[in-house]
């Protein structure tokens, strides 16, 4: 039987998302839900928009009533979202700021 898809509410910033993911087709449905809002918030913005994300994300399965908040590696979104340049200032930013490679730390915090 096929699954349908699944509601996920991401979070970063100063927005909150929430987006479907068919949870058949990736491994990681969290990671496809905060990979599809950074790409749809990228796509929206405006010449002299300003695109604010923090080095961690929140995700959260609406559909499962006891489903936890997922933490994930926002540095890592981005890479897999085809953002390389902007995965690597916010990489350098948090650095300066932390003393923390977001490149050496996990992708997320937890198995679903």
């Amino acid at each position: 039987m096929s699954k349908q898809n699944n509601k996920y509410l991401v979070k970063s910033a100063n927005w909150s998302m929430t987006v479907s993911v068919n949870e058949e087709i990736f491994e990681d449905p969290h990671i496809e839900a905060c990979t599809l809002c950074i790409e749809k918030k990228v796509k929206a913005l405006h010449q002299d928009d300003d695109f604010l994300v923090n080095p961690i994300m929140f995700v959260k399965n609406l559909k499962r009533k006891n489903s936890k908040q997922k933490i994930v590696n926002t540095y890592k979104v981005l890479l897999n979202a085809g953002f390389p340049g902007r995965a690597e200032t916010l990489r350098r930013i948090f650095f300066n700021t932390t003393d923390v490679d977001l490149a050496t730390e996990p992708l997320s915090s937890s198995k679903y």
